[in-house]
């Protein structure tokens, strides 16, 4: 079993406006604390808990980036955090790499030290475009040691950021990476039609920790598990069972393995549409003007800037 804590801000949180970088984490943290207490193996912070919601301007979006590691203010409240609880946390920032931005969670120890870091794959359009942050180039899957079982082998959990979860390349590909749970970070809970189908499909359970509200999990039946009221700041710890019996009665040998069975069944040479650059449009045919008609690059590179790229 893993217990897994999620923390959220809720819509009543902003419902003045943005209290501010420092008011959104200070709540987080505190709910973390509280959380904490009921002894989670990982405690999990929401996509934009600095930010929060509305989205503040974009100098202080993007001025907020920091480097992972680092000597960044926000990222010592983490480190500070994980730290003082003893627990492990997946926490969220704008990560700055050089002249790069990017959406990023990262794992720290008890003692602090990052133990690994994602970077969101699918970053959508306002983050690339209005805010020039990059994507990510390879999912990650991330490791704790089992809990309760010294030098068992340890639990392995992949993470989806808000837009990942609209592909359902995101939770297969970190289920075949080894992942045996996927961790989805984001502002919003607008996902909730999909998420027991990606469950579904890969096998493995979802938890869904949502800024404003309404997180919750799934199992790799696509169950529900539990979820919190979307209004509300809240902890919430859920409790996963990894250890599922993956075992199908078979008319031959007696019994088969069904995640083992579905990976057989995948006929992966036909696949390599999926990896064609060639079905990655232009931006030219994602925007246009009001009326439906085409842009040109040149009023592209006008409204973006260095932002706009080919492809």
């Amino acid at each position: 079993m893993v217990r897994i804590t999620v923390v959220q801000a809720g819509t009543e949180h902003s419902r003045d406006g943005n209290p501010g970088l420092e008011r959104n984490l200070d709540l987080l943290l505190e709910l973390a604390r509280a959380g904490a207490r009921e002894g989670p193996d990982l405690v999990v912070f929401p996509e934009y808990s600095t930010l929060g919601w509305p989205y503040p301007p974009e100098a202080v979006v993007n001025g907020s980036a920091e480097p992972i590691p680092g000597p960044g203010p926000r990222f010592a409240r983490y480190v500070r955090l994980a730290r003082e609880i003893a627990t492990p946390v997946l926490g969220w920032l704008v990560e700055r790499d050089g002249e790069r931005l990017y959406n990023t969670a990262f794992l720290l120890l008890p003692d602090g030290r990052v133990r690994g870091t994602y970077r969101k794959v699918q970053a959508n359009l306002g983050e690339q475009i209005n805010w020039g942050w990059s994507q990510g180039e390879r999912f990650q899957v991330l490791s704790l040691e089992r809990p309760g079982a010294p030098g068992a082998l340890p639990f392995r959990f992949g993470v989806s950021i808000c837009s990942d979860m609209w592909f359902p390349e995101t939770v297969r590909c970190n289920e075949l990476l080894g992942a045996e749970l996927v961790i989805h970070q984001s502002i919003a809970d607008d996902m909730g039609h999909l998420v027991p189908a990606r469950a579904v499909d890969s096998g493995i359970p979802i938890v869904m920790c949502i800024f404003n509200g309404g997180s919750y999990a799934v199992d790799a039946s696509g169950r529900l598990l539990g979820k919190a009221p979307a209004t509300d700041p809240a902890w919430l710890t859920f409790t996963l069972d990894l250890r599922q019996v993956d075992v199908e009665r078979s008319s031959r040998l007696g019994g088969r393995r069904r995640q083992a069975a579905l990976r057989t069944l995948r006929n992966v040479a036909a696949y390599d549409i999926l990896t064609d650059p060639a079905t990655r449009p232009d931006w030219v045919e994602v925007f246009c003007n009001a009326d439906g008609s085409d842009v040109t690059e040149e009023e592209l590179r006008r409204r973006f800037g260095a932002r706009y790229r080919r492809r």
